[in-house]
């Protein structure tokens, strides 16, 4: 019996897996492109797993959107991506303003001063290995249709095997994602490094201590670790 057109990949999104497969690499392929396809404003890959604060290692050059909020939940601890890594199920939120307060008390006050007012996000993984979350962001509420949902699994299913690959032990292989994770927060490690030493502690209490410098001023954690770094912080003095 042949599949119902309804329930096959769409051709935009084909197009797109197309491009990760030849050769293989998610960084060859186009953010915006996908964003478009599944209907939504950006889209965000993070890698991460356990209780290690995910990596943002794919999103468009110029999405604000989608690394704002990304960034947003690295400094806060709470947010979709964060709870698909951590439960490895799928977040579906058509309407982040008719969500509970509760839900995430600090995420959602600061993600709905952004234009952001959909998210859904997706685990990349297989059974109980979680490598990260495909996130997408829209700036109008309401659900994805089913065939988004549908691009919206191939997608994330193709995007898992490349991750797979990445792991110690598996086949070695060239993937532009870990140099564009190296580069977005790597002055946010390197400042977590200087802390460490200043106020001689440890890395995760330097990393927290950074976090909570940004919430505190209610400045993007990027920007309070290049002050860090340019020393003009005045964090070792407090």
């Amino acid at each position: 019996m042949s599949s119902s057109p309804l329930f096959a990949v769409g051709p935009r999104m084909t197009a797109l897996l197309d491009i990760l497969g030849s050769p293989p690499g998610l960084g060859l392929l186009p953010a915006d492109g996908c964003a478009q396809a599944l209907g939504l404003s950006c889209v965000t890959v993070s890698a991460g797993a356990g209780r290690h604060a995910p990596e943002l290692i794919w999103h468009a050059p110029d999405d604000h959107l989608g690394t704002l909020l990304e960034d947003l939940q690295y400094t806060l601890g709470e947010g979709p991506t964060l709870d698909c890594i951590q439960h490895g199920r799928a977040l579906s939120i058509p309407d982040l303003a008719a969500l509970d307060d509760a839900r995430w008390p600090l995420f959602l006050p600061e993600a709905l001063q952004s234009p952001a007012r959909a998210v859904f996000a997706f685990p990349l993984g297989i059974g109980a290995v979680q490598l990260g979350a495909f996130t997408g962001y829209r700036t109008t509420p309401g659900p994805l249709t089913l065939q988004q949902q549908l691009d919206a699994q191939a997608f994330t299913n193709t995007v898992t095997f490349l991750l797979l690959a990445m792991l110690p032990g598996a086949d070695p292989h060239h993937d532009p994602p870990t140099d564009l994770a190296t580069l977005h927060r790597a002055e946010i490690h390197q400042a977590t490094g200087m802390l460490a030493i200043r106020e001689h502690i440890p890395l995760d209490q330097a990393l927290l201590l950074l976090r909570s410098r940004a919430y505190t001023l209610g400045r993007p954690i990027i920007d309070v670790a290049r002050d860090i770094i340019d020393r003009r912080d005045s964090a070792a003095s407090d």
